[in-house]
């Protein structure tokens, strides 16, 4: 029974109401729902990378390791600091040859021209050394040499100079020295060095 002055509401006006709420409801998702898609549509469009706190967190652990690992040299001790040393420099062992007076010199005549020996060992002896004159093996010799006996090398280097000549003419002797004097002489046996006077006259 319905009380005076009241009227029962219509089953259809309530089932229109909660229809109405519903539909109302749907749009407003629906146009949450695009705004989102635009949003994360924009957000993927830029340029710019999306930095996180902890990407920044890790690129300053990074920085901070780099930092420590790499020494400084502000604080150093002077007394560690390693400093070069300079390698003393080494003096060369002077060269002992015999005094003239003590080394014996063949001077031979290898171009024939007379006196020559006689001249070149005057000019020796004068000098200071025992020299003696001989005749070569042969008077056509091209070359001019001073040949040197084991152990009197320097010695020869001397005579050489001695003779207005250079080192360059200095060689060991033959295995017989007697092979480069006439006839093999043999007073020109044990002789320390034997110089020969050949026709390009660069020891006179």
């Amino acid at each position: 029974m319905t009380a005076p002055g009241r009227y029962a509401a219509s089953d259809n006006s309530f089932t229109k109401s909660t229809a109405t709420a519903a539909a109302r409801g749907g749009i407003l998702i629906v146009i949450a729902i695009v705004i989102g898609v635009l949003l994360l549509w924009q957000g993927f469009d830029s340029d710019e990378p999306i930095t996180t706190v902890e990407d920044e967190t890790d690129e300053t652990g990074d920085n901070a390791e780099e930092e420590e690992a790499t020494p400084t040299t502000a604080g150093e001790d002077p007394e560690e600091v390693d400093t070069p040393t300079t390698a003393a420099p080494t003096t060369a062992a002077p060269v002992v040859v015999d005094p003239p007076n003590s080394v014996k010199v063949a001077v031979l005549n290898g171009r024939g021209e007379p006196g020559l020996a006689g001249a070149r060992k005057d000019h020796l002896t004068t000098a200071g050394y025992v020299a003696e004159g001989f005749n070569a093996d042969t008077f056509d010799k091209e070359f001019s040499r001073v040949y040197y006996t084991p152990g009197y090398e320097d010695e020869a280097e001397l005579v050489a100079v001695a003779l207005n000549g250079s080192p360059s003419v200095v060689e060991r002797v033959p295995t017989d020295p007697l092979t480069l004097v006439a006839d093999s002489n043999p007073s020109a046996a044990d002789f320390n060095i034997y110089v020969v006077l050949g026709v390009d006259a660069v020891l006179g």
